[in-house]
């Protein structure tokens, strides 16, 4: 009796949890999207008369070369290319506007795969992240709070 009570009470948390990450609209980016799109007829075009373990390497390849780019969102050449000429205060807004739409992002698990052009909550972290340390190679954080325009 109480294993089937505990089975079911997984198979309720189970359900009530697809249907959270179900009724959350994903954040979408169209850029990423067509990058996306980009990568994977490269996938296609390079990768198709190869043995398993030759096409998971030349698969690795292909998303390695488009990181290396910075089209790749969440990853450091994306956020040097994007957000490298700003200043301090700039990239501290673009923090706080990533902040914004944490809500939105989902968080994939082993069993979700994010959608086509979906910005997940990992890479809105990682980019964060990356913006932090874009931050302190320029010079360290920007003021907290600014009291001298208050007065």
């Amino acid at each position: 009796m109480r294993r089937h009570i505990f089975l079911a009470g997984m198979l309720l948390m189970a359900c009530v949890g697809s249907v959270e990450a179900a009724t959350g609209e994903p954040l979408i980016d169209p850029e990423w999207k067509a990058t996306e799109n980009s990568m994977k007829s490269a996938e296609i075009s390079q990768c198709k008369h190869l043995s398993l373990a030759q096409w998971f390497a030349c698969k690795r390849h292909v998303r390695e070369d488009y990181e290396a780019r910075g089209v790749v969102p969440g990853t450091m050449p994306y956020v040097q290319k994007r957000y490298g000429g700003m200043s301090v205060q700039q990239l501290d807004d673009e923090i706080r506007q990533i902040n914004r739409t944490y809500g939105r992002a989902r968080m994939i698990g082993s069993y979700d795969h994010p959608l086509p052009g979906e910005i997940t909550y990992d890479m809105q972290q990682d980019t964060v992240n990356y913006l932090r340390q874009l931050i302190n190679s320029k010079g360290g954080m920007p003021p907290l709070m600014d009291l001298r325009g208050s007065r």
